[in-house]
């Protein structure tokens, strides 16, 4: 099976999902770490000129932004069952679930988290708390005590979700025991646990 050759920081970052889809879907993964600062200079952006990570490479194929690329590899995967494609049950209810970790939440947490370790300026942790405070107590509200997002199976949606998640625990703005039926099972998942995607939580 062709290797993917993956470019981020670490375990960490937004390459974290691509990571753990990866290992749901059996991909071997060639890691390319980088250095903060490699992102933003050659060679890093004769690959991705945005200067952003993740960076992917797959059958000849280089590919950004993290939440398209997990769609793009899901896709090439239907096997899966990890996207729920059109005409399926359920699909609106998925575009939902996805877009409103993806957009609505993840850009404001990586703000908020990066904002406290002095990545970016001391503003951004200051303008996105008050929404974070409104909007994560509605998503929590919104989850299945148990199981999975939807149509009773593992989704990209719920790689999304313990994305935005983890970040959320980790900067204190939730507790894991405020989602701990959803979250307990995908932490406890294989291919979770060999990505490290949950390692900076568990305990």
């Amino acid at each position: 099976m062709d290797t993917l050759d993956l470019y981020g920081f670490g375990v960490g970052d937004r390459s974290s999902k691509v990571r753990w889809l990866c290992h749901e879907l059996g991909l071997p993964i060639q890691e390319h770490k980088l250095g903060f600062g490699e992102h933003r200079k050659p060679p890093y952006t004769d690959l991705n000129p945005y200067g952003m990570v993740p960076t992917a490479q797959w059958r000849g194929e280089t590919l950004t932004e993290s939440t398209a690329t997990c769609t793009w590899l899901a896709e090439q995967h239907p096997e899966s069952g990890l996207v729920i494609a059109p005409g399926e049950p359920d699909r609106y209810a998925y575009l939902r679930w996805v877009a409103l970790f993806a957009e609505t939440l993840e850009s404001r947490l990586v703000e908020y988290v990066v904002a406290g370790f002095g990545a970016v300026a001391p503003v951004f942790r200051e303008t996105t708390e008050p929404r974070l405070r409104h909007q994560l107590p509605i998503m929590v509200s919104e989850l299945p005590s148990e199981g999975f997002l939807v149509g009773g199976r593992m989704t990209l949606a719920d790689i999304e979700a313990g994305y935005s998640l983890r970040l959320a625990i980790g900067a204190e703005l939730l507790s894991i025991d405020d989602v701990a039926g959803y979250l307990r099972p995908l932490m406890a998942r294989p291919a979770a646990k060999a990505a490290q995607f949950f390692s900076s939580i568990e305990g």
